[in-house]
């Protein structure tokens, strides 16, 4: 079924909302957290970890939530095929790496970060470190995503 143009127009304004909420969240917490980790003397970092985690429920998760449910009610309700549209395709390949890296690296050390506490200084150093890496490394397939987005090659 094929949406009318009302219909596009919204679900396209969530879809870019949706992209600036998850990617935003993605670059912004990746700075913020490097301010807070430079003064974890000073402060308690675990707070900060915990402030990660219910930011990345709200904007990454929530976000990502809303741009793939957009996107796919957008491609579909427009007629186009999801795998068989290379830029959607290779936007869904983005997100699916980035969304990978996420899983497997980033919520681990996220949960580790939380727990650990200033007595355990090396360990901490080692997690965040990991984590902010892997962090930035998965911005580079988001970062893609939007490009094909954006400039929808063949």
């Amino acid at each position: 079924m094929l949406l009318s143009e009302t219909s596009i127009s919204w679900l396209r304004m969530i879809h870019i909302l949706a992209a600036v909420l998850f990617i935003g969240n993605v670059v912004v917490t990746g700075v913020w957290s490097a301010l807070l980790f430079a003064a974890r003397r000073e402060l308690d970092f675990q707070h900060a970890a915990r402030a990660i985690v219910v930011t990345d429920w709200i904007f990454t998760f929530g976000g990502a939530f809303l741009l793939v449910i957009s996107g796919v009610t957008l491609s579909l309700g427009r007629g186009l095929p999801l795998w068989g549209t290379a830029w959607i395709r290779n936007a869904m390949i983005g997100l699916g790496i980035s969304t990978l890296l996420w899983l497997v690296v980033l919520v681990p050390a996220q949960r580790r970060m939380r727990l650990l506490g200033p007595s355990d200084e090396a360990e901490l150093r080692r997690t965040y470190h990991r984590w902010n890496v892997t962090g930035w490394v998965a911005v580079a397939p988001l970062l893609w995503s939007l490009w094909n987005m954006v400039n929808k090659p063949s």
